[in-house]
């Protein structure tokens, strides 16, 4: 399963199968459970997200989403200086699509030597 979302489409299947079969009590149950999977999908689409929250789902940093707000390709449906996004508009990083390649991590800590310290000094 992708998405919660494709499950509504075997619920349906499955109502339409139950119905086929002769079991309608079992069919209006799983057509019941499809409407309200798909009403609890559609208020969870239209919940608003900051900057931060949004980054945290998308894949996304917070600065390329308020780059993409400031530039039109992505709505506002906040003010502003403290833009939103819904849920519904967040663009989703692939995780197959490539990016940047990840930092290495340091074996001296992250500290810089300096490279004169390393280079011998010749006697004149």
């Amino acid at each position: 399963m992708d998405h919660p979302a494709s499950l509504l489409i075997g619920w349906r299947e499955r109502a339409a199968y139950l119905d086929q079969f002769g079991d309608p009590t079992s069919a209006r149950l799983w057509r019941l459970a499809a409407l309200e999977l798909d009403a609890a999908l559609k208020a969870l689409g239209e919940e608003t997200l900051t900057l931060v929250e949004a980054a945290a789902l998308s894949g996304y940093s917070a600065d390329h989403l308020g780059h993409l707000v400031r530039h039109g390709q992505l709505r506002n449906v906040g003010r502003k200086n403290a833009p939103r996004i819904r849920r519904a508009d967040l663009p989703i990083r692939s995780p197959t699509k490539p990016g940047r390649p990840a930092q290495q991590s340091r074996t001296d800590g992250g500290r810089v030597t300096n490279i004169s310290k390393l280079t011998r000094r010749r006697k004149q």
